[in-house]
């Protein structure tokens, strides 16, 4: 038998999930499309997929699920959860239990749930409306009331009417509202991505919460009764709709007897994935977009750089955010022809375009990309160079994310911004820190950094060639 931590990853386009043991072996890993549109019930059909691809003989100690915030699910009212998942310590079915199973063993789940707890939630799923945080709002829409302020103008804050302050779930609420509006008058609760799949599975409503800290980065009391105001809901109403705060990593109910964990918005996860939780350590998520962070033990601002606290107490973490780098590149193979995450045909054929010191590359697929990668890795070395000047550190970064497979495009990064990465053995972050979440849950360790680290192996260092990265060097300080 192989016991081990259940860790799913809600993204945008899919679902990341692995079965990872107590000492930091991923034994099964897994990726699904989600169908496009993308609604509520994917995510729900996506997660339990992934589960019925695991071994019989794999014993699930904890499930943990992350996601990509602020996406919002409804529920609407009067759909009463099927009453098979509904939270009940130990409820395992019959053929799992016999007189020499240990008692310490009965809440735990070797096989996939019975069809019937599955096609129960499933179907309950169907009746939820999904409001992805990135969706568009129709140009134009109005905000009932608002002295026709529209939805964008709301979620940028430029509009007449009060901003939502740090929050940000309340402008995409009120996005949901304008775009929705029956849904929304109709909704029992609203979750963000990874609690609405623990609330199917247990039947408990919660929002959790990261650390104390993020309290205004989701709501408070104040910003609730303001925004309500603004968009002419009664508070109550508003703050029904919100399920209450769950710290991080706690217990919050079972699946077939199986703990399920408070899991965390996706980049949190990565943070905590990459050992991004002491002073000085520092990590690269790239995907879709990229973000670069670090560690700090004070709250330090500085321009274009994102200041939250750090998961744990009494730290920071500092970000510089490069938006689209992943996506754009996909847009630029599409359109030359590749398919858009054919990454590492596309890199070898750029890596072998000669460099240039000063002037253009020659409008080529390989000059252009040269050009397209280059431009990204120094929009890196911008954000690398704010984030260490603010934090008096210059860290090892830790890589996470699908960028981080791509061995020629790591050391290029590496050579054009003079920085070290570390790739760690499993480079999907995300799902490490959920593995270390459900373990600090159930009190395997004394701290979840220490169990972070305890979970990451480094595979390798991309160090840059001095030669090369001195070339480099040069042509940024012309930029």
């Amino acid at each position: 038998m192989h016991y081990g931590i259940f860790c799913a990853d809600i993204g945008t386009s899919s679902l990341k999930a692995a079965f990872i043991t107590e000492d930091g072996t991923v034994l099964k890993f897994i990726r699904l499309l989600f169908p496009q549109p993308v609604q509520a019930v994917d995510w729900v059909q996506a997660f339990f997929a992934a589960w019925h691809t695991l071994p019989a003989d794999y014993v699930i100690e904890a499930i943990c699920v992350s996601g990509n915030g602020p996406s919002l699910v409804a529920v609407p009212q009067n759909c009463p959860m099927p009453e098979v998942s509904i939270n009940s310590p130990g409820r395992v079915p019959k053929i799992h239990i016999n007189a020499a199973t240990p008692l310490s063993a009965v809440s735990l789940l070797s096989t996939v749930p019975p069809d019937d707890v599955i096609n129960g939630i499933i179907d309950a799923a169907k009746n939820d409306t999904l409001f992805l945080w990135n969706e568009p709002v129709p140009q134009g829409l109005t905000i009932s009331g608002q002295r026709g302020a529209t939805v964008p103008e709301l979620q940028k804050g430029t509009a007449s009417i009060p901003p939502a302050g740090a929050s940000l779930f309340l402008p995409r609420i009120a996005a949901f509202r304008a775009k929705y509006p029956d849904v929304f008058d109709s909704a029992a609760l609203l979750f963000s991505g990874p609690e609405y799949v623990s609330y199917l599975l247990t039947g408990t409503a919660v929002t959790s919460l990261p650390d104390p800290r993020y309290e205004a980065a989701y709501w408070s009391k104040e910003e609730l009764f303001r925004f309500a105001e603004v968009l002419h809901i009664d508070t109550e109403r508003l703050a029904g709709l919100l399920p209450p705060f769950a710290a991080a990593g706690t217990v919050i109910g079972r699946f077939c007897g199986i703990p399920v964990i408070a899991g965390v918005p996706d980049f949190i996860a990565a943070l905590i994935g990459t050992g991004t939780l002491t002073a000085g350590t520092a990590c690269d998520r790239a995907g879709s977009s990229e973000g670069i962070n670090v560690c700090i033990s004070q709250p330090r601002r500085a321009e274009k750089t994102l200041l939250l606290p750090s998961v744990m107490p009494d730290l920071w973490n500092l970000s510089s955010v490069i938006p689209s780098s992943g996506a754009a590149f996909s847009s630029f193979l599409v359109s030359h022809g590749f398919l858009g995450n054919d990454y590492i045909a596309a890199m070898e054929r750029i890596a072998e375009e000669p460099f240039v010191a000063s002037g253009a590359y020659p409008a080529t697929f390989e000059g252009q990309g040269r050009a397209f990668v280059e431009d990204l890795a120094f929009r890196i070395r911008h954000g690398c160079d704010l984030l260490e000047q603010v934090s008096g550190f210059h860290p090892v970064y830790t890589l996470s994310g699908g960028q981080a497979h791509n061995a020629i495009w790591c050391q290029m990064k590496a050579d054009m911004t003079g920085r070290t990465f570390a790739l760690p053995a499993f480079a999907d972050g995300e799902l490490i820190g959920d593995a270390a979440l459900a373990l600090y849950g159930l009190g395997r360790g004394d701290t979840l950094a220490a169990i972070a680290q305890q979970l990451i192996r480094i595979k390798r260092y991309y160090e840059p060639e001095p030669a090369v990265a001195h070339r480099y060097t040069e042509k940024y300080s012309r930029c």
